[in-house]
């Protein structure tokens, strides 16, 4: 989508000032134990078991679920259309660029039917402690704090994560589902377009956040990969069971 925003604005000296130092914060969070998790490359490599898999992907499942309605909650927050425009965008294309059988999380119940999982089981599995957590933290950032600090969980503290961890996942799946007709709809569509969505929430975050946020914008954005990281731990602590 063609942006609002003019050259002028995108090219003011705090905007500038502000992307430079979102370009720094996201090079320094590529630290994080989020990244390259334990849990995600001992799947890929095959160390654990088919079971574990298809419990991994029901459990995060309850992330999928509500993902566009935090998205939409952030948007509600916007302090203009533009802003609210460049955002659309993600939610758009999560919402499946109006056909509702391509939204992110009707593939994703498509992916998971492929693998022999009903809903019946989806629903009966009780959710991590860990998802509740970081579905709860996401929500009370988008609707409770200030719209920069929302920005900064969807963006830098959440879809960056994206291109990164799901390459893993697919190739669990690829090794233990290689007997099976999986449908990859779902992960077709992530990757370069989360890496995309994370350049957008930074331009808006830029534009909108004065040099007196950067501190709490970096705060935010380490305490939303904290969040995501306790997830794969625990799930982490499950795999043992599964091996």
């Amino acid at each position: 989508m063609q942006t609002p925003f003019t050259q002028e604005e995108l090219n003011s000296i705090l905007v500038r000032e502000n992307q430079l130092f979102l370009n720094d914060l996201e090079e320094r969070v590529q630290s994080h134990g989020v990244f390259d998790h334990p849990v995600l490359v001992n799947m890929a490599d095959g160390r654990y078991s088919r079971d574990f898999i298809k419990f991994f992907l029901c459990q995060f499942s309850r992330h999928v679920r509500v993902f566009t309605a935090a998205l939409s909650a952030l948007l509600g927050n916007a302090p203009d259309f533009k802003s609210r425009f460049v955002l659309f965008d993600n939610l758009y294309e999560e919402m499946g660029r109006g056909d509702y059988r391509k939204g992110h999380f009707m593939l994703y119940l498509s992916m998971l039917d492929s693998m022999g999982v009903s809903d019946q089981e989806l629903q009966s599995l009780p959710p991590l402690c860990s998802i509740t957590l970081l579905n709860d933290s996401l929500f009370y950032a988008v609707t409770q704090k200030p719209f920069n600090v929302g920005l900064a969980w969807l963006g830098l503290g959440g879809e960056l994560t994206i291109p990164n961890n799901f390459p893993y996942i697919v190739e669990a799946l690829k090794k233990f589902y290689s007997d099976s007709s999986v449908d990859w709809s779902f992960f077709d569509r992530h990757g370069g377009r989360d890496q995309m969505h994370s350049d957008d929430a930074n331009t808006v975050l830029a534009l909108y956040m004065t040099e007196e946020d950067r501190e709490t914008i970096e705060a935010e954005v380490w305490k939303s990969l904290a969040a995501r990281k306790a997830v794969w731990d625990e799930l982490e602590l499950y795999a043992t069971e599964y091996k």
